[in-house]
């Protein structure tokens, strides 16, 4: 995703060459759209907003009068070409009630065109190169737009002093019929072999002109090159770009930023910005202007961004809040459960700890101890089976051992209680710090996934506040998240809403740890507050000083943050929306065909769900396990595959070509994503489930 056009592209050498020639849309400049015709829809927009209900249906009536105007042309003259002009007034005869309309239609046309134009520039570089030769370098262009336009446009766009332009509407002739390159042949005065024609249409750019012995070079389509991104799978054809103004916006700056790349100045474009600019910007983008959209419904005035998904977050909420303008504030909140569990702390103390402490893996008895605040002796710990603090247990694993770490909480009921209804004081006391005690609507924004946050947070702020309403804006919400609100406690996904993702748990898991790492915040988790000299402090899960972001995090927010900047300034009449189902399958594309370079750059970063990750932390997703590991132990693969956290990057971080094999062609994940995989991969499932049914019914019949 990385290799952008503008860097891989090897123009000819251009010593057999007088003339260059230069195509004008989509080779030298284009448009900030997905298609041409979806500039119709931004007149349409414009045109709706000042004259309502009329122009409603537009873009599709001024595209038919594009087409039966070049098509009665064409009828007679297959080289003529047609103006401006001589569409509109088409389609006045389709729409008499526009024909009042027309010039100042016109005119909002060729406006927009204007402000829609971006140079290519590796195009542009190629141009100076050639003038720097002393090349005559011209353009040719089939278009009915006015020369006085295409003149503006190529030097608003850099392209200046050139020898000559043709333009096929003043002149009457076209690039597709071949005529126009014979114009171009008898005014440049040269053999056609001496004139070099760079465009990118295959048939009026590259075999009309190779036809006439002029020597040709191609370049890719524009919005071809989406394909090779996430914008144009099976499931998002060709023309589901031309449903909304905002989603060809958001196309046409993809193609400017895989054409031209980041106009932030850089030492290299790396894949981790290209993350950043291509899936992270448009998913927070949309996120936060659908947010907005339901806080104004609900008129909600306070936005609380929980740390550590919401640093980010809140940081592009304040930018596009800059631009919209609204009325709306934006609070970072310290907000986790694990600071939440004490205060909320309930008798028997040692069941109700057990169940939110225990680890999965072994811990140093010590390390329980520190996290509820607890100092033992080795003679009390030996009370109850401990040799000393430094002892490793498995509560999760051993019932002995979660016997025993029980008993010693229940034992210390009272201390625990005490050091309960002091976090509780001073958590009570950061809520009236924040405001969010002293008002009815309160608005929590986070990444979200179960909704057990927002269901702690409404226990703890309805004791102070019982008049307190809580609206959760999360990225995604699964389905057994329903359960953890109510009446005046409630939850919104925007990419899934109560979604089980077709019951597939395991995916709407990579979807919520790739946000939780896309999201990432120089801050840690925070454990629970404390009270000194009468100020407020958080205490966090580890030493908070030395926190940063990763490298490759930074990049991808600096993309994000670009992307967001440059979507606020497309030329549209509102701001752009962003679907939720359109945000949804860049990341599920992304997840699931992920890059080598995407695979290893998120892959590779250290990984810890609770705490920020240190570089000695397991990694997000790579394997542990080697060629020889699978040998002496062959169920080694089927168990490191179910631990990593992103299973299209595993595979790709393996570096045995046999392991790739293996997973590709025994696991199900790989094996669905081939449809005749997946085919013979059900028949050979429905045949097993059968043969073992009537093993299951014939050892019943034999006893």
């Amino acid at each position: 995703m990385n290799n952008l056009p503008g860097a891989v592209i090897q123009f000819p050498n251009l010593k057999d060459y007088q003339v260059i020639s230069f195509d004008v849309f989509d080779t030298s400049v284009f448009r900030l759209v997905f298609e041409p015709r979806d500039v119709f829809l931004l007149i349409e927009e414009e045109l709706v907003k000042k004259y309502c209900q009329v122009f409603i249906g537009f873009s599709d009536l001024r595209f038919q009068a594009e087409l039966e105007t070049v098509s009665k042309v064409w009828k007679r003259d297959r080289s003529a070409e047609v103006t401006l002009d001589q569409i509109y007034q088409t389609l006045g005869l389709i729409n008499p009630i526009f024909q009042s309309y027309i010039e100042e239609i016109k005119a909002i046309e060729l406006q927009l065109e204007k402000s829609l134009i971006v140079p290519s520039y590796p195009v542009l570089s190629f141009f100076k190169i050639a003038k720097s030769l002393g090349k005559k370098v011209i353009f040719v262009s089939d278009t009915y737009l006015p020369k006085p336009h295409i003149i503006y446009i190529l030097q608003n766009a850099g392209y200046d002093h050139y020898e000559k332009l043709f333009v096929s509407c003043e002149i009457g002739t076209n690039k597709a019929s071949g005529k126009l390159f014979d114009r171009v042949i008898q005014e440049m005065n040269v053999e056609p072999k001496q004139i070099l024609h760079i465009g990118d249409n295959p048939n009026s750019d590259i075999k009309k002109a190779a036809a006439k012995g002029i020597s040709v070079y191609q370049l890719p389509y524009p919005a071809a090159l989406l394909n090779s991104s996430r914008y144009n799978t099976q499931k998002y054809k060709q023309y589901h770009f031309r449903k909304t103004v905002s989603e060809s916006l958001l196309c046409g700056l993809q193609k400017n930023y895989l054409i031209n790349g980041s106009h932030i100045k850089t030492d290299r474009q790396t894949s981790s910005y290209d993350i950043g600019y291509q899936i992270l910007g448009p998913l927070c983008y949309g996120f936060i202007h659908w947010m907005i959209q339901h806080a104004q419904q609900n008129n909600i005035k306070h936005l609380y961004f929980i740390a550590r998904e919401g640093w980010f977050l809140k940081k592009i909420f304040d930018q596009v809040n800059q631009v919209k303008k609204t009325e709306i504030e934006s609070h970072y909140f310290y907000g986790s459960r694990i600071a939440l569990f004490y205060p909320l702390m309930t008798k028997p103390v040692g069941k109700y700890l057990c169940n939110f402490l225990i680890a999965k893996k072994p811990k140093k008895v010590k390390n329980y101890l520190e996290q509820v605040g607890l100092n033992m002796s080795e003679i009390r710990l030996k009370e109850f089976g401990f040799n000393t603090d430094e002892d490793m247990i498995n509560p999760i694993k051993n019932s002995q051992d979660r016997e025993r770490l029980e008993a010693l909480f229940d034992a210390e009921t009272e201390q625990l209680e005490k050091l309960a209804q002091e976090e509780k004081a001073n958590y009570l006391e950061y809520l009236q710090q924040e405001g969010i005690l002293s008002i009815d609507k309160i608005g929590l924004v986070d990444s979200g996934w179960f909704g057990n946050g927002q269901n702690k947070l409404q226990q703890f702020i309805t004791l102070s506040n019982p008049d307190a309403n809580l609206f959760g804006f999360y990225l995604a919400l699964h389905r057994k998240a329903q359960k953890n609100f109510n009446n005046t406690s409630s939850g919104y996904g925007y990419l899934h809403h109560f979604d089980d993702c077709n019951n597939d748990i395991q995916s709407f898991l990579e979807i919520a740890r790739i946000i939780e790492v896309l999201l990432s915040a120089p801050a840690e988790s925070l454990r629970r507050f404390t009270k000194k000299d009468g100020t407020i402090y958080p205490v966090f899960v580890k030493n908070n000083k030395s926190c940063k972001l990763h490298p490759i995090v930074e990049e991808i927010h600096a993309g994000a943050v670009e992307f967001v900047r440059d979507f606020l300034n497309v030329p549209t009449q509102q701001l752009p929306t962003i679907s939720s189902d359109y945000a949804a399958n860049l990341l599920n594309k992304f997840i699931e065909y992920p890059t080598e370079e995407e695979a290893y750059n998120i892959g590779a970063l250290p990984y810890d769900i609770n705490i920020l990750a240190a570089e000695n932390d397991p990694k997000f997703a790579f394997p542990d396990i080697n060629l020889m590991d699978l040998i002496k132990n062959p169920l080694a693969l089927n168990i490191d595959l179910e631990k990593t956290l992103w299973r299209s990057a595993y595979y790709h971080n393996h570096s045995s070509a046999i392991i790739k094999f293996l997973l590709r062609y025994t696991q199900r994940y790989f094996i669905v994503k081939n449809p005749k995989l997946s085919r013979i991969y059900s028949i050979l499932r429905c045949a097993y489930k059968k043969s073992i049914g009537r093993l299951k019914s014939s050892t019943k019949l034999t006893r």
